[in-house]
């Protein structure tokens, strides 16, 4: 069983009675669930996960205005869980919670990942907030929300990135898959040059990247971003294209060219192709620089449109 499902079905069997009885005057005030870091909150756990930091846990989201009268009372309530549920630890005593489950407030929760306690209103937080971040403020799932604070909170960074920062990142990444894919690790590899790896590495990045922002979702961090990508519409065809880049043999250099050409402008065919499909460009052209200048010209705030085109990788 997957985290996160344990979770689920620790609450309502275990917790949920508990604080019913012993909270009555609270709980229609609490959210609780399962978000933030940690494999389980992706749904991407699997049984080399569990060496730490797993197992059944519950975060329990409060307002400032009455966290500190709810903590004595929660904390009752968890010294008395179980160690174990359905054969699995249970993470609620202070030592295995590590900042990762318990007591948190909405703002406080909020803030550790997007640096506000209050929802994104201007394009400059968006912009800089790092992407891993929002998908961690916005994964998991919410098992009960009676008077909907956290959940209005979570809606609003769900809503993605207004549409110019979407672009602009977009424009970024297109322009990052260009220059080090289709461009300098051709060139590096033309003079046998291992470190071309670095140059696939981040055309891969990119590549995943952009997918995630034409289909609205935060990509999460490197290790969980090309699991996350089969879960998108087009992801798997993507991934097995970036498959191919990723299993050249760069070792062999110029040998193994022209297969990386190939390779790499499968990738760019296939990104050129969803462009097309969402609307965000009727350019045919298979150089990406050329399509990120496509999209770039398409943002409507001035300050946001005339920033260097590769200035949003910075911010990803």
């Amino acid at each position: 069983m997957q985290g996160l499902t344990l979770s689920r079905e620790f609450y309502h069997e275990i917790v949920a009675p508990m604080l019913q009885l012993e909270l009555p005057d609270y709980i229609n005030q609490l959210a609780i669930g399962l978000v933030g870091e940690g494999s389980e909150c992706f749904g991407f756990d699997d049984e080399f996960s569990q060496d730490h930091d797993w197992g059944a846990g519950l975060c329990v989201w409060a307002s400032e205005s009455i966290a500190a009268q709810v903590e004595p009372l929660l904390e009752s309530v968890f010294a008395r869980l179980p160690s174990k549920f359905k054969g699995c630890p249970v993470r609620m005593a202070p030592p295995l919670r590590n900042g990762r489950v318990g007591l948190f407030t909405t703002e406080g929760f909020f803030k550790r990942f997007i640096n506000s306690g209050q929802p994104l209103s201007t394009w400059q937080q968006w912009y800089t907030v790092p992407e891993h971040f929002l998908a961690v403020a916005t994964n998991g799932e919410v098992f009960a929300d009676p008077c909907g604070e956290f959940t209005a909170f979570r809606n609003a960074l769900l809503e993605f990135y207004p549409d110019d920062v979407m672009k602009k990142k977009l424009a970024a990444r297109l322009a990052v898959m260009a220059q080090s894919g289709q461009y300098n690790a051709l060139r590096m590899l033309k003079r046998n040059d291992a470190a071309a790896l670095l140059a696939v590495s981040r055309f891969v990045e990119s590549t995943i990247a952009a997918l995630y922002l034409m289909h609205g979702k935060y990509m999460p961090f490197y290790k969980w971003a090309f699991r996350g990508m089969n879960d998108l519409p087009d992801g798997e065809s993507i991934a097995a294209k970036l498959n191919g880049v990723l299993s050249l043999d760069i070792t062999q250099g110029a040998d193994v060219l022209s297969t990386a050409e190939a390779a790499i402008e499968a990738v760019c065919v296939e990104i050129v192709a969803l462009l097309q499909r969402k609307g965000l460009s009727r350019s045919k052209e298979i150089w990406l620089m050329t399509q990120a200048e496509v999209i770039q010209r398409q943002i409507e705030n001035p300050q946001i449109r005339n920033l260097p085109v590769l200035h949003g990788v910075q911010c990803s």
